[in-house]
């Protein structure tokens, strides 16, 4: 009986990953409000009433996606805090190398708050929530020790504050095509803005902030 039902439990878990695969491949060439629950359905092949077993909304779903992504790019930055000092570059260059290497990473990011959080369930919200403290809790330590801060509380809410930054910026670097063509008037270029440099110059700004109350 206890073998069935671990086999059972390993069915289940595999059938949920094959979902946020599908789900993940589906969204690094689409945007979320292009997403279908049919085509996951029919990328992950499972009947959509299944699919709705494991995933109640589209929000779900993506926030799913999203913990998987935040997965790899906490593997990259644990990768990164490994190499020698003197053989790495300053934090703020591996944040924005790590904005390009994860595209559909970054643009999921901005509508976490905004739209993912506000339709998806209380259960895959809280698994967000618990696995962004698990994974900060790893790389803590060493991140404070990189970074030259003193407590692992600085390093906390600087890690936040980068987090609010790059989601802040993302309208302003990537604005909407009507957006865009008003902002080609000369008189307000001005608010045009190089996501990356931009996201890259606040942090260095922000870390020289934190050292300085040393």
């Amino acid at each position: 009986m206890n073998q069935k039902r671990a086999v059972l439990v390993k069915d289940k878990l595999t059938k949920r990953t094959n979902i946020i695969q599908a789900a993940a491949n589906l969204l690094s060439r689409k945007d979320l409000a292009d997403l279908s629950m049919d085509a996951v359905a029919k990328k992950a092949r499972v009947a959509k009433g299944t699919l709705y077993l494991y995933f109640p909304t589209k929000e779900d779903l993506a926030l799913s996606v999203h913990i998987f992504d935040y997965q790899l790019w906490f593997k990259d930055l644990s990768e990164y805090l490994d190499l020698d000092l003197k053989d790495t570059f300053d934090f703020q260059e591996w944040f924005v190398q790590s904005i390009v290497k994860h595209p559909r990473f970054i643009k999921l990011l901005p509508i976490v708050p905004t739209i993912l959080e506000k339709n998806a369930s209380y259960e895959t919200i809280k698994e967000y929530k618990y696995e962004l403290l698990n994974q900060l809790g790893l790389i803590l330590s060493r991140l404070t020790t990189r970074l030259g801060f003193k407590k692992e509380e600085d390093t906390f809410m600087f890690m936040m504050q980068c987090h609010a930054i790059a989601i802040g910026a993302w309208s302003h670097g990537f604005p909407s095509a009507t957006v865009k063509q008003v902002l080609n008037e000369a008189d307000l270029k001005v608010f045009l803005i190089d996501y990356v440099s931009f996201v890259k110059s606040s942090i260095d700004i922000l870390q020289k902030g934190y050292r300085e109350k040393l």
